[in-house]
């Protein structure tokens, strides 16, 4: 404890969103190492003068001390990364918004998930590198977070009759699984003979590029999890359908990925 018994505490965090109060003050989202998901008070930090405004920035990862009485606030900080590749190019600009808005949602307050917080700053990492294309970091970051919060689908072999590989395989959206085309029309066919609810399934077609590419992403190291080749085309594949299932997975979209589509679209 501080003086006066006041709690203190130090703790590394990356700043994933960032709230305006009044002129000079800050309200922000910090995803820690220790305590999880935080909101912590910045004041004045808007201020040029204040010595925590480039330690209050979106995006940046800082030790920070804090003191704590009805909240958190700062007491004191030190930048430790700031990723400022990211801050030069308005695509890797808006996807590090979109990768921070999706740690943001599968990070819990009080309950600290180390590894989806490494996954994030590895791809905070990647983008300001510029080493990997957008669209692979993208996929292998939506996967691999969902992978990491128990969400990840099953893609070991078809859910149905076990066959590992074939010409074209489905992911089933809604289940979490793929299935194979024989599988698939037999699914269909037993459900349309059923009693069962019309719910709309989600077939997302992968080829076999696409699903040895996520197979790698969800079960290698997430140090290497960009460490696959595919050409544009497969790669574009793999964006989409990693996309869609996550947002059927999170169950809401994101107004960070609708601007960095955007963007790209207008080339930037």
């Amino acid at each position: 404890k501080g003086r006066r018994g006041v709690e203190e505490i130090i703790v590394n965090g990356l700043v994933v969103r960032e709230t305006d109060i009044g002129d000079y003050d800050k309200l922000l989202t910090v995803v820690t190492n220790e305590l999880g998901k935080i909101y912590v008070t910045g004041k004045g930090v808007k201020s040029l003068k204040s010595k925590h405004m480039p330690t209050t920035q979106p995006y940046t990862y800082n030790t920070y001390v804090l003191k704590k009485r009805k909240y958190y606030y700062i007491a004191d900080s030190e930048l430790k990364e700031a990723f400022y590749g990211i801050r030069t190019d308005l695509d890797a600009l808006a996807l590090a918004a979109y990768v921070c808005d999706i740690c943001c949602d599968l990070s819990v307050e009080g309950s600290a998930d180390v590894p989806l917080l490494r996954l994030t700053l590895n791809a905070l990492y990647a983008l300001s590198e510029g080493k990997y294309s957008k669209a692979a970091v993208k996929a292998a970051f939506e996967l691999k977070a969902l992978a990491l919060s128990g969400l990840c689908p099953d893609l070991v072999a078809c859910c149905r009759c076990g066959k590992y590989e074939g010409s074209t395989m489905y992911l089933d959206v809604m289940n979490g699984r793929i299935v194979c085309p024989d599988c698939r029309g037999d699914y269909e066919r037993e459900k349309r003979n059923s009693d069962e609810d019309e719910t709309a399934d989600i077939y997302l077609k992968i080829l076999p590029d696409v699903l040895e590419a996520m197979r790698y992403i969800v079960y290698s190291d997430q140090r290497k999890m960009l460490a696959f080749s595919l050409n544009s085309e497969s790669l574009e594949e793999l964006s989409y359908v990693c996309e869609k299932y996550l947002v059927n997975q999170i169950e809401h979209s994101y107004s960070s990925l609708d601007f960095y589509k955007k963007i790209t679209e207008q080339g930037g």
